[in-house]
């Protein structure tokens, strides 16, 4: 089944908003954050549809906003969740040469691996960027984040796409315009290895060991090294 990337924007844009729209009333953090079973979409939209995917996720986050949560801090909402479709389809293209598929053990690993990535990264970019932005540390924008996005991911994104690719719908997935240069550098793996790493060090430090940027600022320049890792891998 092949779709126009009129309608990929559409279908991704209506899928996010009505989900994300729903479960506004199930506040976590007032004004921030919510039970989003809809951070399922963005792994899967990024690797169906790529920087199309990315791009109705981002927006229709803001439209969805409109109906409990829109303020300032919704233009890093509109970041973050084109970063959480965009970084999957990156991330799966540097590491596998096959069109996203979840039919062997491998595939299921690397998208598992993803997701974990994805959602390290959308939960530093929020906490963080509120932080930076706006002068607001909120621990448990992090820590919801985190396993809002890790958890609906896996729970319902893994068999979402795994039926999208099913010999029955058979999508046709998008792939890069061009060859990914970054990914044909041996430095690839390292590179990749050592941003989660970053990204690890930094769950460690606010979920486990409480730590906040404000009675740290050495945490300021991990997270600075993030942003040099994440633009690596998004470029």
């Amino acid at each position: 089944m092949i779709l126009s990337k009129r309608n990929q924007f559409l279908i991704t844009f209506a899928a996010f908003f009505v989900l994300g729209a729903a479960f506004k009333v199930m506040v976590l953090v007032e004004g921030f954050t919510e039970v989003r079973p809809v951070n399922a979409i963005p792994p899967v939209a990024g690797l169906a549809f790529g920087p199309i995917g990315a791009i109705a996720c981002g927006l229709a986050n803001l439209a969805a906003d409109l109906f409990g949560s829109f303020g300032w801090s919704s233009s890093l909402g509109v970041a973050a969740n084109f970063v959480a479709a965009y970084l999957p389809y990156r991330l799966w293209h540097l590491f596998s040469p096959e069109s996203p598929n979840l039919r062997s053990g491998k595939n299921i690993l690397l998208f598992s691996g993803i997701c974990l990535t994805s959602a390290l990264t959308v939960a530093w970019f929020l906490a963080f960027g509120l932080y930076t932005f706006f002068g607001l540390w909120i621990e448990e924008v992090y820590t919801y984040v985190f396993f809002n996005n890790l958890g609906f991911s896996l729970l319902f994104g893994l068999p979402l796409l795994i039926v999208l690719t099913s010999d029955s719908v058979s999508l046709s997935l998008c792939k890069p315009a061009k060859p990914i240069i970054f990914g044909r550098c041996n430095i690839k793996g390292p590179a990749c290895a050592a941003y989660l790493l970053l990204m690890l060090t930094i769950f460690a430090c606010v979920f486990i060991f409480h730590i906040d940027p404000q009675n740290a600022p050495w945490l300021h320049g991990l997270s600075a090294l993030s942003q040099l890792g994440l633009l690596c891998q998004l470029i």
